[in-house]
């Protein structure tokens, strides 16, 4: 987050930043604290829906869309993997 940005506002730009992409934010999922061997991960966690734009790759390698059901075939970071079952029963229960 830059100085004086909401973690939605940060998200916002970041999305249009690094995938081309315009999102509105929605509920606050939780923020996820991770230890990696070189750096400490901050993140803060939202539902999302994508208001305009395809998603274009400007920062990153690879991307690809997954249903619910599936979310346990992708190898997730460390970080990531708490989120993912917070998202599951999210979904579930929607």
């Amino acid at each position: 987050m830059e100085a004086g940005e909401t973690p939605e506002q940060a998200l916002v730009r970041e999305i249009k930043e690094e995938l081309d992409t315009e999102i509105s934010v929605g509920n606050f999922i939780e923020t996820v604290e991770h230890d990696y061997p070189t750096f400490h991960l901050t993140m803060h966690c939202f539902f999302c829906k994508v208001l305009k734009g395809d998603l274009v790759l400007l920062e990153h390698e690879a991307s690809k869309w997954v249903e619910k059901e599936n979310l346990d075939a992708i190898d997730w970071l460390p970080a990531d993997r708490g989120i993912i079952e917070m998202i599951k029963c999210s979904v579930k229960a929607q």
